[in-house]
């Protein structure tokens, strides 16, 4: 044994780990130590694992599974993966802190409403199921699976976001044959327009809510949105169908 290996204990207090922690990892493969002594089974580690032990309690502490952290380990793309997506969330935490801070200091925002009746749109369109927390996760992976379709993008949503699952749209508005369509029916609805990060467009959604009830009308259907612009400078229509009065 030379100087460079530590008894278990020894190594754990080094990498501010616990021994259970580097057994368990051993048992998984992903820090198996230098060197075991066959009589008393004790393990030791060499002072250079330290910087794998480390790097896997740094995966941890960023929620990546402990299945995934070997690939993460051994393919650096993979890692680079696993640290963009940390960076998104990070992101998408902050700007919905800056929502709150608004949210608090302004109370609920006054937006400017139009009410038209809208023309029929034809969709091409992809569907997927996500929680109402990753909306805007599930809308950035919908808006890659329709590529470069040239053509307004609309996204369609259930007006309440009650369930633990919901189905949501993304579609390009095209009259290009093929793919799956979804037709926007003509009919009279309620629109505003919110220009900024699209974490803070819950805000819009309420105020677009308050003019509604505010005047008497019911939405109906399924709430719209049109991306006008982004994602640098995102600029989002909000569509609310409204029912028709049979008066």
């Amino acid at each position: 044994m030379t100087d460079h290996l530590l008894p278990i204990g020894e190594f754990a207090r080094m990498c501010r780990l616990s021994a259970k922690q580097l057994r368990h990892y051993d048992q998984l493969g992903l820090l198996v130590p230098a060197e075991v002594d066959a009589a008393t089974g004790y393990r030791y580690y060499s002072t250079a694992q330290a910087r794998r032990a480390l790097a896997i309690a740094l995966l941890r502490k960023l929620d990546v599974p402990l299945a995934e952290i070997a690939a993460a380990l051994e393919d650096e793309q993979v890692l680079s993966t696993h640290l963009r997506r940390v960076e998104a969330e990070i992101e998408h935490r902050r700007r919905t802190a800056r929502a709150l801070t608004r949210l608090l200091e302004e109370g609920l925002l006054r937006q400017e409403v139009t009410l038209v009746n809208e023309p029929s749109r034809r969709l091409v369109v992809h569907r997927t199921v996500c929680a109402p927390e990753e909306i805007g996760l599930a809308v950035g992976k919908c808006m890659a699976a329709i590529g470069s379709t040239p053509g307004l993008r609309w996204g369609l949503f259930p007006l309440d976001l009650d369930a633990t699952q919901i189905s949501i749209t993304v579609g390009v508005e095209t009259d290009e044959p093929g793919g799956d369509v979804e037709r926007l029916p003509a009919g009279l609805v309620a629109m505003t327009t919110h220009v900024g990060p699209y974490e803070d467009v819950t805000l819009a959604y309420q105020g677009l809510f308050a003019w509604i009830y505010e005047r008497g009308h019911r939405p109906s259907g399924l709430a719209r949105e049109a991306y006008l612009a982004g994602p640098e400078h995102p600029v989002t229509r909000i569509v609310i169908p409204l029912e028709q009065s049979h008066e």
